[in-house]
C-alpha cells in the first residue's frame, strides 16, 4: 500500500491538529505569563520613578537638617560669646 499525496496531507493535518491541541494549554500559560511580566514591568517602572522622587525629597530634608544644625551651632556659639562678654564687661560672677 502506497500513500498518496492527499493521504500524507491528511496525516500532516491530523498531526498538526493534535499538536495544536496539545500545545494550546502551554500557549495559554505563556500568554498569561506575558501579561504578568508586562504588569510587573509597569510596576517596576513606577517604583523607579517613586524611588527617584524619594531620593530627591531625602536630599531636601538632609539639606534642611544641615542648615538647622548650622544655625543652632551658630546660635550656641553666639550665646557663649555673649555670656563671656557679659561676664568680663559687666563683671557678673
Amino acid at each position: 500500500m502506497t500513500l498518496t499525496k492527499e493521504d500524507l496531507q491528511a496525516i500532516a493535518s491530523l498531526i498538526d491538529k493534535k499538536l495544536d491541541d496539545k500545545l494550546q494549554p502551554i500557549n495559554n500559560r505563556l500568554d498569561s505569563m506575558d501579561n504578568r511580566i508586562e504588569k510587573l514591568d509597569s510596576e517596576v517602572s513606577a517604583l523607579k520613578v517613586g524611588q527617584k522622587e524619594l531620593a530627591k525629597e531625602i536630599r531636601q530634608v538632609k539639606d534642611k537638617v544641615n542648615a538647622t544644625y548650622d544655625l543652632a551651632l551658630e546660635a550656641w556659639g553666639q550665646s557663649t560669646e555673649n555670656r563671656v562678654w557679659l561676664e568680663t564687661k559687666v563683671g557678673m560672677p
